[in-house]
């Protein structure tokens, strides 16, 4: 698929646009995802009944950019930031307001954030913290994530709809905070279920944590977007 590129406050966004589209996906990507954005996009025009405009927010330092706070290393030297709160300004007061120019059928259209892995975190955050995103498509979040089950559990989202996946292998590691995934997203998803005015869903996969990631995401996408 075709896509175009545009700079805000600094950051390199690609997008795709469908004619006349009427809900935007904005997802948080490494540029080495770049090389499966293709097999992610088709994906999703497969799947989705609606018209849509998609949006890439290329992130340079990934555990910096999508962390919500600071948290020590899991492998290697390399610990979390705090840099999620400065990437979801960058999203609400940039990357939005650009494409809502540009594309006038999406104003006032359903807004979609997702990603994979931490910027699924990232996307789940965003939908606790922010009114903007009407969904979420969280594909295998590291919901792992220090803190990140006490922070959920004293709040509710403000998106909507939430999708949640992961792998069902993803938790057979030798990493005592990665192995918390399951038991983590299972519990997030019985969070979520008390909420008469939030619709949820959980999806397992097949394998481990980097089976298919672009398809999974686009799963995620079709979901949230689905009525």
């Amino acid at each position: 698929m075709k896509l175009e590129e545009f700079e805000i406050k600094g950051r390199r966004c690609l997008y795709f646009v469908d004619e006349e589209p009427e809900v935007l996906l904005v997802e948080p990507l490494d540029e080495r995802e770049l090389e499966a954005l293709d097999e992610e996009l088709h994906a999703i025009k497969a799947g989705c009944k609606r018209r849509f405009a998609y949006v890439a927010l290329i992130v340079k330092d990934w555990n910096r950019e999508l962390a919500p706070w600071v948290a020590p290393p899991v492998y290697g030297k390399v610990p979390f930031g705090n840099g999620a709160a400065e990437t979801h300004r960058v999203i609400e007061d940039g990357v939005v307001p650009e494409m809502l120019r540009r594309f006038g059928t999406l104003k006032g259209a359903d807004i979609i954030i997702g990603g994979y892995s931490l910027a699924g975190l990232f996307a789940l955050w965003c939908g606790y913290e922010s009114d903007l995103f009407t969904a979420v498509a969280a594909a295998s979040p590291s919901v792992w994530y220090p803190g990140w089950m006490d922070y959920a559990g004293h709040r509710k989202p403000k998106a909507g709809r939430i999708y949640l996946s992961l792998g069902d292998a993803e938790a057979k590691t030798k990493q005592p905070v990665m192995a918390t995934v399951a038991d983590n997203i299972t519990a997030l998803y019985d969070m979520l279920k008390k909420y008469s005015d939030v619709r949820s869903f959980l999806e397992w996969n097949v394998g481990g944590h980097f089976r298919e990631p672009a398809l999974r995401t686009a799963r995620a996408f079709v979901w949230a977007v689905g009525w």
